[in-house]
């Protein structure tokens, strides 16, 4: 490149960039080097369990609780500020607990665990009567969650240690279950303001019992099929035909064990609980709840 000065003088000034791309590409060599030996460091370390449970699990979970544990000290004057945030924030935590927990339980087990009582699976194949489902071996092992992996062969051991599916940490699925109780807070303080305000603030049983009634039967279906939605398009990246299918054959069932544990949990909840409590109270109870759902998907998706 030439530069004249006051029109008299000329200069010849030229760059070598021969050394210069040759210092990037060493330095792109080792930091690719560096991030591929993070990499296998990390693999090798989630690989590494207490317990039968893997590091992973167990930061993420202990993560989540200490999180949890340092916000209820501040829940208080959050939910005076705003409800709504406040609960966005508590479902968050108790969500991501909840299903880090559920694949805490699917780690240590590395096996076949359905938390559906069979009683139930019976009652209601009885009443759904003949089967919608062109396909019985799709309906049986049909899960909460779309299993689009390739079948696994029955000569095949569910658990093949060289790739250890269940020792795996999914963070998709975790983020999901976290963005699905987010999403719900912003019913859950509607809903439940509605049934404070529509039903009388006295505590009798008679009005705990309606509005028990009034939440399991208009809140709890509709929740519950939404959430059906939610899994099959957004977590699974499912069909129309993926939906339907998992609300013919697993949407009556999870109701029914909806309805063995809900209505008790919901009549403490407006019996004893402070109103500021109460979607708390009900969001951690689901954390068991949901663990149940992601449960009963482990059993079926390694199938």
């Amino acid at each position: 490149m030439s530069l004249q000065l006051f029109a008299r003088d000329q200069i010849d000034v030229l760059f070598d960039q021969g050394s210069e791309g040759s210092h990037n590409y060493r330095f792109d060599g080792v930091s690719r080097a560096s991030v591929t030996r993070i990499r296998h460091s990390l693999r090798q370390l989630g690989l590494v369990k207490l317990c039968k449970i893997s590091v992973t699990h167990w930061t993420v979970l202990l993560t989540w609780v200490v999180l949890l544990l340092r916000f209820t000290s501040t829940y208080r004057k959050l939910y005076t500020k705003s409800a709504l945030l406040a609960t966005m924030c508590t479902n968050v935590l108790l969500f991501g607990i909840s299903d880090s927990l559920a694949q805490s339980i699917l780690c240590y087990f590395s096996s076949h665990v359905d938390p559906v009582p069979q009683l139930i699976d019976d009652m209601v194949n009885r009443l759904r009567g003949p089967q919608l489902i062109e396909d019985d071996n799709d309906s049986d092992n049909l899960s909460v969650f779309n299993d689009y992996g390739e079948p696994t062969m029955e000569s095949e051991p569910v658990y093949d240690l060289s790739a250890p599916e269940a020792h795996k940490f999914a963070f998709f699925r975790w983020c999901c279950f976290m963005l699905w109780g987010f999403i719900l807070s912003f019913f859950q303080v509607p809903w439940y303001k509605f049934l404070n305000y529509f039903y009388t603030e006295d505590p009798t049983v008679v009005q705990v019992l309606e509005r028990v009634l009034s939440d399991q039967l208009l809140y709890s279906p509709i929740s519950l099929y939404c959430f059906f939605m939610y899994s099959n398009y957004v977590m699974e990246g499912g069909d129309a035909e993926t939906f339907s299918k998992k609300i013919q054959v697993l949407y009556l069932s999870t109701l029914g064990c909806n309805y063995l544990v809900w209505p008790l949990v919901q009549f403490l909840n407006f019996l004893v609980m402070p109103k500021h409590f109460q979607v708390p109270f009900s969001s951690s109870v689901g954390i068991l709840w949901n663990c149940f759902l992601s449960m009963r998907n482990a059993s079926n998706s390694l199938t």
